[in-house]
């Protein structure tokens, strides 16, 4: 593996928070029963997949469209994901009480794993490193994620609320710690 295939897939690993969600993931799906808990945790992965695949594809053609350069994209993304990391950081969390079948998408699939966040990286790590970059670090965090997620219930009794919580906020602080980069690099582009 090379130097920017570690990059991208570490920064998408950062946003998409796995083992933070994980506990999520339980809170929402630990009263199913074990069987209609997985496939609603593969469901939410599948789509939370397909919403970042088109944004890698087509991401570019939306900006285009929009007549936003990847620039204004890397600094605004970079202001959204440190919103994020800051949220993360004091502790807000988008768990509430929802019911339904569309408990996959809503709030499993999007915003918990395909949120602004995690758009906003494919379609940066799409320009940075190209496209099967940004596929193959794709795919991974989300076989990654998909463990992580169906195994959460294991997880947070091996960490402990403590233990989840501390890992979550650092996972926010390097969140915060790539935000600040991209709207860094934002900047000394349009300065160049």
């Amino acid at each position: 593996m090379n130097d920017e295939f570690i990059q991208a897939f570490l920064m998408l690993f950062v946003v998409l928070d796995a083992i933070g969600n994980a506990p999520l993931f339980y809170y929402f799906t630990g009263k199913m029963d074990p069987q209609r808990r997985r496939s609603t945790i593969r469901l939410s992965i599948i789509v939370a997949s397909l919403i970042l695949l088109f944004f890698m594809a087509l991401g570019d053609l939306v900006l285009t469209y929009l007549g936003v350069n990847i620039n204004d994209f890397r600094i605004a993304g970079g202001i959204v994901l440190f919103i994020y990391a800051v949220l993360g950081i004091l502790g807000h969390s988008v768990a509430e009480e929802v019911s339904g079948e569309d408990i996959a998408v809503v709030p499993l699939a999007t915003p918990l794993l395909a949120g602004p966040g995690a758009i906003t990286v494919m379609i940066y790590i799409k320009y940075t490193w190209g496209l099967w970059t940004a596929f193959a670090s794709l795919l991974i965090n989300m076989v990654i994620a998909w463990f992580f997620l169906e195994n959460g219930d294991k997880l947070l009794s091996l960490l402990g609320r403590t233990g989840s919580t501390v890992l979550s906020k650092i996972m926010a602080i390097l969140l915060a710690a790539y935000s600040i980069a991209m709207i860094r690099e934002g900047i000394l582009e349009i300065m160049a």
